[in-house]
C-alpha cells in the first residue's frame, strides 16, 4: 500500500471523499428514506430485522436500488483517503508503517459487505434471515468503530514532530 503515500493521492482522494460525503449524505440518503437521511444509519445499527423492516417501511426501495452504487464508491473514496493520508504522514515523519491503513481498508470492506446485505434485505424483506440481518449490523458497527481509531491516528500523527 506504500504507493498510496503520495501527497497528490491524498489531495485527490480527499476531494473525492468530500464530494461523495455530500452526494451520499445530502442527496442520496434523504432520497432513499424520505427524510433527513439518518434512517439509513439507523438501519445499519438496528441489529433486529423486525426493527429493520419498520425503519425501511416508508423507504423508496427503487431509489435505494438505483443509488446504492454511490455508497460503494463512497467507501472506496474514504478508504483511499484515510489510508493514503496515514501512509503519507508516516512517511513524512519517518515512521514505520502502522496497521491503521489496513483498519481503514477493513472499514471499506465491511461497508461493502454491509451494503450488499442491505441490498439483499431490501429486496427480500419477507424471507431475509434474522441471523444475516444481525451479521449485517455487526459489519456496520465494525465499520463505525474503525472511524475513531483512524481519526485518532491521524491526529496523533499530525502532532508528532
Amino acid at each position: 500500500m506504500k504507493f498510496l503515500a503520495k501527497k497528490s493521492i491524498v489531495l485527490i482522494s480527499m476531494i473525492t471523499t468530500l464530494i461523495m460525503v455530500f452526494i451520499v449524505m445530502v442527496i442520496v440518503n434523504p432520497m432513499i428514506d424520505g427524510g433527513n437521511g439518518f434512517n439509513v444509519i439507523a438501519l445499519q445499527l438496528s441489529f433486529d430485522n423486525t426493527l429493520g423492516e419498520k425503519i425501511v417501511s416508508n423507504w423508496n426501495i427503487e431509489a435505494f436500488n438505483q443509488w446504492i452504487i454511490m455508497d460503494y464508491i463512497y467507501a472506496l473514496s474514504y478508504v483511499t483517503f484515510f489510508s493514503s493520508l496515514i501512509l503519507w504522514l508516516e512517511k513524512s515523519k519517518n515512521l514505520s508503517n502502522s496497521i491503521v491503513p489496513y483498519i481503514a481498508l477493513s472499514a471499506g470492506i465491511f461497508d461493502w459487505i454491509e451494503n450488499s446485505l442491505e441490498l439483499w434485505f431490501l429486496n427480500h424483506i419477507e424471507t431475509f434471515s434474522s441471523t444475516l440481518f444481525f451479521i449485517h449490523s455487526v459489519f456496520a458497527t465494525l465499520k463505525w468503530l474503525a472511524l475513531p481509531i483512524i481519526i485518532g491516528t491521524i491526529i496523533k500523527l499530525y502532532q508528532k514532530k
